[in-house]
């Protein structure tokens, strides 16, 4: 269910970034460009239901009700955690959870990057991933013109 959820995600978000559904419906999510955990649930009513409906999958992979729940349970808490503004969760100064902000603060900020999270891969194979680098940054601006263009 992870790989699922982390692959509808990145696809789910690139397509609320073409231009005329990022005008109308994900604009107001980018409106949080200094994220907290309440940019997370900051979505048009459209975007939610596009983020919810990674549970369709159940309609097609027969699942046990136990992994629907959890998937259920997972989206609430996934969305708050990348927006948190904290890298990780440290507990006894020992790294327990990476929660992923610096890599969405960067979406937040150059916008047509990262669109995924950080444990899957799918922004480097299709070619958004920013790292952070003046390099990234430039190759991220130069896409977005060619979007906008």
């Amino acid at each position: 269910m992870p790989i699922w959820s982390a692959f509808h995600f990145y696809w789910m978000h690139r397509f609320l970034h073409v231009p005329f559904l990022y005008t109308h419906v994900h604009s107001l999510h980018h409106r949080n460009v200094n994220v907290g955990p309440w940019s997370g649930f900051s979505m048009h009513p459209v975007e939610h239901f596009l983020y919810c409906s990674s549970l369709c999958i159940h309609w097609v992979v027969p699942s046990d009700p136990i992994l629907v729940i959890f998937q259920v349970i997972y989206l609430g808490p996934v969305a708050a955690m990348t927006h948190t503004g904290y890298e990780d969760l440290l507990i006894k100064d020992k790294r327990r959870l990476a929660l992923g902000t610096f890599y969405h603060q960067l979406h937040h900020r150059y916008y047509e990057c990262n669109h995924g999270n950080q444990e899957m891969p799918w922004d480097r194979w299709f070619g958004t991933f920013h790292n952070g680098t003046p390099e990234s940054t430039a190759e991220t601006r130069a896409r977005k013109k060619r979007m906008y263009s």
